[in-house]
């Protein structure tokens, strides 16, 4: 399995952010694979650097910029050939990483991937068409990433779902998942 960069956001997860490394060491653990976990943080926050050596996770101060921007920057120094996005709403995701992310390989069958959070209703089907969450995981291939030039550095919480927009624009292959 080739190196993949988990990328966390310190602002987006707020409060959460204990849990979700939490949740990510535990999907981690049935990896065969390796992976550099890095947390982006704009917030000046003095219990992160604590917490980021607890999970063994690279700390990454950057400016007061939109999360494009903030993204942008940990990618910039991650080495992995799979770029992990975990989302922040769903515990699904941990079941999900733990198993799905054992079995890929960035030459596979798709070029990125997308786990929704889970909707309830008719409306499940319905959300294919639709914008995705920024909640929802995400993950690319680095190569995709860098061709269509990476996030906006503009944009805030529509970062994650515009990528996902101008990845399908530009015929990549795009899985759905579920868990």
């Amino acid at each position: 399995m080739p190196l993949s960069s988990v990328i966390l956001d310190a602002r987006s997860a707020g409060a959460k952010l204990p849990r979700n490394l939490i949740a990510f060491e535990k999907a981690a653990k049935r990896w065969q694979g390796s992976y550099e976990l890095l947390l982006v943080d704009d917030t000046g926050d003095r219990r992160l650097p604590a917490l980021a050596q607890r999970y063994r996770a690279v700390l990454l101060s950057c400016g007061s910029t939109p999360l494009g921007g903030r993204l942008n920057a940990a990618v910039s120094a991650s080495r992995g050939e799979l770029l992990l996005f975990p989302g922040l709403g769903d515990r699904r995701a941990v079941n999900w990483l733990s198993h799905r992310l054992v079995e890929v390989e960035p030459s596979g069958q798709w070029d990125a991937a997308v786990l929704p959070v889970r909707r309830h209703g008719w409306l499940r089907r319905w959300w294919l068409l639709q914008r995705p969450s920024p909640l929802d995981t995400f993950w690319v291939v680095r190569a995709w990433f860098e061709r269509i030039g990476g996030f906006d550095p503009q944009l805030g919480s529509d970062a994650l779902p515009d990528l996902l927009e101008r990845l399908r624009a530009c015929q990549a292959r795009v899985s759905i998942e579920t868990a």
